[in-house]
């Protein structure tokens, strides 16, 4: 679904991301990679298999959009290091023509050791990128920019569809209020934080194959 933000059409994607075609720039939100490895660990049986289909999602976006730099809004990696990292770092590898940037979050936790052995390109929040702000975490009233619309993760929304008699369902969803967007979280091993829209918001919920608007 294409819409206008801050003067520039931005493609909001059923991948859960959102493409600027202008500049060729995807954002993605709060991958949480690692996290299956770090569950198995703790002796709950997560299938090792996550990690590979988060990794073919993110191969799907690149052969599909041919975007030239792509920014991790935060929460990339969920824990400590684990042999998940190695896994992505060869993703970043086999793609050396486009440029990653990190926008850290709170679960970025990795030693900058790490981070600097990777492509990855590590930037702190908030990060300008006219006439967007970037960052993890939603940004307090006192804190946005006139003009610019913030572009961030952290809340893993979700929006609660009723369908016939009792039967409802809760779906990932964009939110956008004022000039704050809120990303849906890209990592499938990851809970939903119900929303309620206030007045003047406006919704758009992700179904398998497209975007539909709530509100």
């Amino acid at each position: 679904m294409d819409i206008n933000i801050a003067g520039e059409k931005l493609l909001l994607s059923e991948h859960k991301i959102i493409y600027w075609p202008y500049q060729q720039t995807a954002f993605i939100a709060d991958l949480h990679l690692g996290k299956t490895t770090h569950f198995r660990k703790s002796g709950i049986a997560v299938p090792v298999a996550i990690i590979n289909a988060e990794i073919d999602r993110l191969n799907v976006i690149i052969s599909k959009f041919r975007p030239k730099r792509i920014f991790f809004l935060g929460d990339l990696f969920h824990s400590d290091l684990n042999h998940e990292w190695d896994i992505f770092n060869d993703f970043l590898e086999q793609h050396s023509s486009l440029e990653f940037i990190l926008i850290k979050g709170n679960h970025d936790i990795l030693n900058d050791t790490v981070y600097n052995l990777s492509r990855l390109k590590i930037e702190k929040e908030p990060f300008h990128l006219t006439p967007f702000v970037l960052s993890h975490h939603p940004l307090k009233k006192e804190e946005l920019v006139p003009e610019k619309v913030n572009l961030c993760g952290h809340i893993h929304p979700g929006i609660g569809i009723k369908g016939k008699g009792r039967s409802h369902l809760t779906l990932p969803c964009f939110y956008l209020e004022d000039n704050k967007m809120i990303l849906p979280a890209f990592g499938r091993f990851t809970g939903l934080a119900k929303i309620n829209p206030n007045k003047g918001s406006h919704t758009f919920a992700v179904l398998n194959n497209t975007i539909m608007k709530i509100k």
